[in-house]
């Protein structure tokens, strides 16, 4: 099994263009990345608690809420692939978003470049157990 398979809780999003950052949900952004074994996957990111205006920043990353799912695979060099079926972002439907893998110790880090020049990194750690909720 992929160790990507689980549930992962988003720790940060940074986006670099011209040797500038930022952080276009914030300094403590949430969201919920899920990847199952039969291949489905699932991304939730949204603003951190100050809360942001819902339009891209100057890099062209999202400034709201983020969300699409879909089904996903890996590629020959590791990368994860996300074949978008459904997203909140309608030129994201019937793509395909390509996604550099680098595991680190309880976390996962995902990489993209943007076709404006923008270099993203997702920091994800893996989801503890959820408490079981009482009828």
């Amino acid at each position: 099994m992929d160790d990507l398979v689980g549930a992962w809780a988003l720790e940060d999003f940074s986006a670099t263009r011209g040797g500038v950052t930022t952080h276009p949900l914030g300094n403590r952004p949430g969201g919920m990345l899920l990847y199952t074994a039969d291949g489905w996957m699932s991304a939730l990111l949204t603003p951190g608690p100050a809360g942001h205006a819902g339009v891209p920043d100057a890099h062209g990353a999202p400034g709201g809420t983020v969300a699409y799912a879909g089904r996903w695979e890996r590629t020959a060099k590791g990368a994860v692939l996300h074949h978008v079926q459904f997203s909140h972002f309608g030129p994201w439907v019937g793509a395909t978003l390509e996604r550099g893998v680098r595991f680190r110790p309880g976390g996962l880090e995902l990489t993209a470049v943007t076709t404006r020049g923008s270099h993203w990194l997702l920091r994800w750690r893996r989801a503890g157990p959820t408490p079981r909720l009482r009828p």
